[in-house]
């Protein structure tokens, strides 16, 4: 068995849990407990199980510790034996159950022995985080010599259809839920002289592989070099194939998990009509300051979306490179670029898969530079009409401030002097203040439209006006002989009313398209 999980990203620590419930569960179920002699390693990882994470603390450089971590076997015959590694980014689990002949166990109850093993680990740990993809092999070799050659070679097992071996694999073979009833004529005989099944589900998105390989009666130490351990203790060429076969379907099933492109797509393009639509309507009734609040809205959701398709663009063209990187390892590891069986199914899926990412790429680019056109274009409608907007309010109170001023030059000027009570003209000035205070939030109104603090601001001056408009009436009506608690009574009676009247107002105008 090889199990291979994810050394980065935020599964990592959940993956190497999992992993870690799975090495003990070796020990404590199939009674792996001690060291394997001759590999240099213990039970357990040197520098501690977070040392097999990159970066972490006791780790050889910052990819982390690689090569063979740790191993255990159970003593006594046969070969019970754990072996962990580190493979660049990827941590392997692998597990040989081979008892000897003379237990009398087959695939059967060595299978039932490893699914419990699993299923105890699962019970403390949320196993299908990080987890890229597991494989059970199931082993065998002949029991009687073929015909030997003249050049000494044992000739490689028969996957015929119709031969003996064939029909014994087919009645012996532990096959997953779901497998596909066709798979007993998909033998390929591998370079190495191997007869090689897949007895796995045949669903294109399978996290889990279930292979036979059968040996001729004397090949155990080459098969043992393919299967499990090199001379150097390094992931055998099959652990290796599986492990990038593994990366290949481990990205399938993050891209089908995500959202579809398709999908993705309408929703960009029901955006951008929207920002069309409200520019255009902004376009033909400038006087409806709704429209450009929609269309500001808009495009803030339009650029929100660019932003989603950008993510989206360039993790496709990262997943693409991995599936090529992965198919190209495929390739180099089968041996053979023509192979069949499994391997021609592992190619054809690199190959359809990556022309899928690199057309999502295409359209993904494609929508990413509608969006980011148009939104350039409604961002400056939508600017050009809210300064229009502002140029219009603008010179309205200027003309109205410049009246004003006006007046007031001529007054001084012809030296006329306004009959105003001392009593009134402190108030008068009060509520110039305050009239010039709302003239310039009138204007920021205008400019910042959709945040909600302009419009406080805008009441609360409107309120400051009224109360100085009610202290200036007070003041005239009273002829000075209001008390100061008479006085701040009126301007907040003023002040009220003014902060009611401008709620209304601003109210039916943002409902209704004015300000």
């Amino acid at each position: 068995m090889h199990l291979f999980v994810v050394t980065t990203g935020d599964d990592r620590h959940d993956a190497l849990a999992f992993v870690r419930n799975l090495w003990d569960t070796c020990g404590e179920v199939l009674g792996m407990a001690v060291p394997v002699e001759g590999t240099g390693t213990e039970v357990e990882p040197g520098g501690g199980w977070d040392a097999c994470l990159p970066g972490a603390a006791g780790s050889a450089d910052v990819r982390g510790t690689q090569g063979l971590l740790a191993a255990r076997r159970r003593p006594g015959p046969g070969v019970w034996q754990a072996a962990l590694r580190r493979e660049h980014d990827v941590l392997c689990l692998s597990v040989m159950l081979a008892p000897d002949a003379a237990d009398g166990l087959g695939w059967a109850e060595l299978d039932a022995q490893w699914s419990r093993v699993v299923r105890t680990a699962r019970s403390t740990q949320r196993h299908e985080a990080g987890v890229i993809g597991s494989a059970r092999l199931y082993l065998a070799r002949l029991s009687e010599p073929d015909p030997r050659p003249p050049n000494g070679v044992s000739a490689a097992p028969s996957v015929a259809p119709e031969g003996p071996l064939t029909s014994y694999v087919r009645a012996h073979a532990p096959t997953a839920d779901n497998a596909s009833a066709g798979w007993p004529y998909a033998g390929v005989v591998v370079p190495q002289g191997f007869a090689v099944w897949e007895t796995s589900t045949s669903q294109d998105a399978r996290d889990e592989r279930r292979l036979l390989v059968v040996a001729a009666h004397d090949r155990d130490p080459e098969l043992t070099a393919w299967v499990w351990t090199t001379r150097t203790r390094a992931l055998p060429p099959l652990g290796k194939y599986l492990l990038h076969a593994a990366k290949l379907r481990y990205q399938l099933r993050v891209w089908a998990s995500a959202e579809g492109i398709g999908r993705l797509r309408a929703a960009t393009d029901r955006v951008v009509g929207d920002v069309l639509e409200k520019t255009g309507a902004s376009r033909r009734r400038t006087g409806r300051h709704s429209e450009l609040l929609d269309a500001s809205r808009a495009l803030v959701d339009l650029q929100a979306r660019e932003r989603g398709l950008v993510d989206r663009s360039t993790r496709s063209r990262e997943m693409s490179r991995t599936v090529e990187i992965a198919a190209a390892n495929l390739t180099g590891l089968s041996g053979d670029p023509e192979l069949g069986g499994l391997f021609a199914d592992d190619r054809a899926l690199s190959e359809w898969f990556i022309q899928r990412l690199d057309d999502d790429a295409t359209y993904l680019e494609a929508a990413l530079r509608r969006c980011t056109q148009v939104g350039a274009l409604a961002d400056q409608l939508v600017q050009r009409d809210v300064q229009r907007r502002q140029e219009t309010v603008n010179l309205g109170l200027t003309g109205a401030i410049g009246a004003i001023l006006m007046s007031l030059a001529a007054v001084q000027s012809l030296q006329y002097t306004v009959p105003l009570p001392g009593s009134v003209k402190p108030a008068v000035v009060a509520a110039l203040g305050a009239l010039a205070l709302v003239a310039s939030l009138v204007v920021l109104r205008v400019v910042v439209p959709e945040r909600r603090w302009t419009l406080a601001m805008l009441r609360l001056g409107a309120g400051a006006l009224g109360g100085t408009v009610a202290w200036v009436v007070a003041s005239a009506l009273g002829g000075g002989a209001l008390g100061p608690g008479w006085t701040w009574l009126w301007g907040a009676v003023g002040a009220a009313v003014a902060l009611a009247a401008a709620a209304a107002g601003t109210g039916r105008g943002d409902r209704g398209g004015g300000t």
